[in-house]
């Protein structure tokens, strides 16, 4: 399965490099990397609050990410931050869903696959859209491949979510539900390989 997003009004912007820069057109939607302080605390922000809203817990959150393995993505529209994802590249550090899903972990790991965790998603309820999900999870897929190389892509969610991760990102469920203690709520272990196509949004 492959998924696709609009290509109206879509920049998606993945540097490679330090220094690397990109524009694009007043109101269109423009995907990125955080570059600093103040944008990661504004992606953070944006997680508490949508988590807190929900009735997750907020503890485990922090401003900071400087691991090179792991990058924040912020879905912007002119100076509004309205969505972020995490993405972290399997390392010595471990992965946040081997908490619960230790021995899936190690089974890609077995097989030789370089796995990449996405987390923290957050979206502005102001400018949820199909649109804005679709976009911001290509550049994730973009990334986590051509930046990270990983080859499988992992991602706990809530089981109330799990048909939408699949029918709209082609994710499949390979963990049972269990509670998440890192914000208090149930959730499954989702895959998705990212040798599977999705439409490049340049």
């Amino acid at each position: 399965m492959h998924f696709s997003a609009p290509r109206d009004s879509i920049s998606i912007s993945i540097p490679s490099r330090p220094g690397a820069v990109s524009t694009t057109p007043a109101g269109a939607l423009l995907v990125k990397p955080v570059a600093d302080h103040h944008q990661r605390r504004a992606a953070s922000l944006l997680v508490r609050r949508m988590y807190a809203w929900r009735g997750y817990l907020t503890d485990n959150i922090s401003d900071h990410l400087d691991d090179p393995n792991r990058v924040a993505l912020a879905a912007w529209q002119d100076d509004d931050l309205i969505a972020t994802l995490a993405l972290g590249r399997d390392s010595h550090h471990g992965l946040l869903s081997e908490a619960l899903y230790a021995r899936e972990v190690e089974s890609l790991r077995g097989r030789g696959r370089t796995i990449c965790e996405f987390s923290r998603f957050a979206v502005d309820p102001e400018f949820s859209s199909r649109h804005l999900l679709l976009t911001l999870f290509a550049a994730a897929h973009h990334y986590a491949h051509a930046i990270f190389a990983a080859t499988d892509a992992l991602i706990e969610v809530n089981p109330r979510h799990a048909r939408f991760y699949e029918r709209e990102f082609g994710f499949q469920q390979i963990g049972e539900l269990r509670l998440c203690p890192r914000v208090d709520a149930p959730a499954v272990l989702m895959h998705r390989d990212l040798g599977l196509p999705v439409s490049a949004l340049t």
